[in-house]
């Protein structure tokens, strides 16, 4: 019977396929699990330190080198095949940021008309913001004389409160600085009242506080000279963004893109 098999040339052809298909896979896993090092690897690397040292490599620097080479080749391979850019958040990120790179490229700076054409277009983003000047009595504690302390303080009297880090007077405070400091509420509250006109206890993050504000500024906007480098990071954010943007829809239906979120 077998002998019959093996003078059947289809029986042949498929053997022959099998064996051919063998080798062929054996070759490409091979080629896919091979580490080079080629002539032309040795050479740069005997240049590059050249470059450094300032000498001459003899084989021993050149043997390590190589050798060098040759581990990080592999532990690269290894890593890429446990997954780390996939687990690891910092080599994530550090591939995110070179493919970013390699979509863009290098950005010359951008002239200045475009600049100033920019910050026309998006100008309700270049300003500064108001600010407060105030000043405030603290006290880490809710006091139990909150009444007579607010008295006290609109006749003019001096008040003895808890030390507070930053002293008593709160000069030109921008809202984000104050919103920051003491909290939302805090800031709110402030907007409220009138100059020169105490009142409290005002609650904060930090503790409580009889406040009285004495000058403010209103929004403000800032010229081109003024924001140029603001204006000038965020053309050049946009400008990558809108790349980055530009490659991932050019890529069409590569990607399935599954959101498990609530519309």
């Amino acid at each position: 019977m077998l002998k019959v098999l093996i003078r059947d040339p289809l029986v042949m052809f498929l053997g022959l396929g099998v064996i051919v298909f063998g080798l062929y896979y054996g070759l490409e896993n091979d080629d896919s699990d091979a580490v080079e090092l080629s002539e032309s690897n040795r050479n740069v690397f005997a240049e590059q330190f050249e470059l450094l040292t300032g000498r001459q490599a003899t084989q021993a620097d050149l043997a390590k080198i190589e050798d060098d080479y040759i581990r990080e080749e592999v532990l690269f391979r290894e890593a890429i095949d446990a997954g780390m850019h996939l687990i690891d958040p910092e080599v994530r990120e550090k591939l995110v940021q070179e493919m970013r790179y390699q979509i863009t490229g290098y950005l010359p700076d951008p002239d200045e008309a475009k600049l100033v054409a920019y910050y026309l277009k998006h100008i309700d983003r270049y300003y500064v913001e108001p600010t407060y000047s105030f000043q405030h009595v603290f006290f880490e504690q809710l006091p139990d004389n909150s009444e007579g302390i607010l008295a006290k303080l609109t006749r003019g009297e001096e008040v003895k409160g808890d030390e507070f880090w930053r002293g008593r007077l709160m000069p030109a405070y921008g809202v984000s600085m104050i919103r920051g400091m003491f909290g939302k509420a805090f800031l709110d509250t402030m907007d409220k009242h009138a100059f020169s006109e105490w009142y409290g206890p005002q609650e904060s993050l930090l503790g409580w506080h009889f406040v009285k504000v004495t000058h403010s500024t209103p929004r403000s906007p800032l010229t081109f000279d003024e924001a140029k480098m603001q204006v000038t990071n965020d053309y050049v954010v946009d400008r990558l963004d809108s790349a980055v943007k530009d490659y991932i829809d050019d890529l069409g239906d590569k990607y399935r893109i599954i959101k498990h979120v609530k519309e």
